[in-house]
């Protein structure tokens, strides 16, 4: 199997398949428009969708790693390998102070991985760990060898911690983080929650839920939680967020879902019958 016509444009265009959007509306909208025009473009011999995603995953995390790999080589690495999915979550592209996540990890406390690739600027990474050593325990820089040394060097005084994602697709520890806790902050902890999820936290500890007009309700339940202790409130938020668990995760951790595609299901977390079409989907022949 190969990629015709392969050049930076080619791989670039590919490497945007691997994305949540579409496979939402293949699998929800039974919508194969979009990647079944790409895949006949760029392939001249037939397979099935499995087949093709597998040969080109393999291919892209050499010649095109874009953030899709990290953030799925992290997933089995961590939380399928390292931890569980009893006792961990994992949050994507999640909203912290101004900045958005891409990596988050909640076990016994909460770790935010940030990704740097080839592709990437370190122009926004200050101000992103700024805002992540807020509410997480400690804060990863998850880089390649074109930004490690720079990374390195800036950082090297600082609570951050700092991985290198190899050419061999392994992760290179080059430093240890540190805990975070006397930067936390209870506004943009707080600011983490659904409503549901701090009206829940508010009841637990008082004992009420503040009897205000819908307006007032986050002011008044923030004022609240700056009343319980940093150091307390925010493992009470970390243990929150972990409730949001996986509908199906038998079939997240099936050897019928493909390593390449984990990332994606654990994102749109599936039902059954959405697994159903997924595996139907990918057996299909194009």
């Amino acid at each position: 199997m190969i990629i015709a016509n392969e050049n930076i444009d080619t791989l670039r265009s590919l490497s945007q398949l691997f994305s949540a959007s579409h496979f939402s509306k293949i699998i929800r909208n039974d919508d194969q428009k979009y990647v079944r025009k790409k895949i006949k473009k760029h392939f001249s011999n037939s397979s099935t969708y499995n087949k093709i995603f597998s040969f080109l995953y393999s291919e892209l995390q050499t010649k095109y790693k874009s953030e899709y790999f990290y953030k799925n080589a992290l997933l089995n690495e961590l939380l399928i390998k390292k931890y569980s999915l009893n006792t961990s979550t994992v949050l994507n592209e999640f909203a912290i102070g101004t900045s958005i996540a891409d990596f988050i990890l909640l076990n016994g406390e909460v770790r935010i991985y940030e990704i740097k690739t080839d592709l990437d600027s370190l122009e926004k990474l200050d101000k992103q760990l700024n805002d992540y050593v807020q509410f997480a325990n400690k804060v990863y820089i998850v880089t390649s060898s074109r930004h490690s040394d720079k990374i390195m060097s800036k950082y090297a005084d600082s609570n951050i911690g700092i991985f290198e994602f190899t050419n061999k697709n392994t992760f290179k520890k080059l430093k240890s983080a540190y805990n975070n806790l006397e930067h936390f902050n209870h506004l943009t902890i707080f600011k983490t929650l659904r409503k549901n999820e701090y009206l829940e936290i508010i009841n637990d500890k008082f004992g009420f839920i503040p009897d205000v007009p819908n307006t007032l309700i986050f002011k008044e339940c923030l004022e609240l939680s700056k009343a319980i202790d940093i150091s307390e409130f925010q493992p009470l938020v970390c243990n929150k967020l972990k409730e949001r668990k996986l509908k199906c995760p038998d079939l997240f951790k099936s050897e019928d879902t493909p390593y390449e595609l984990k990332h994606i299901c654990y994102t749109l977390n599936f039902s059954e019958n959405e697994y159903a079409n997924f595996y139907n989907f990918l057996n299909t022949a194009i």
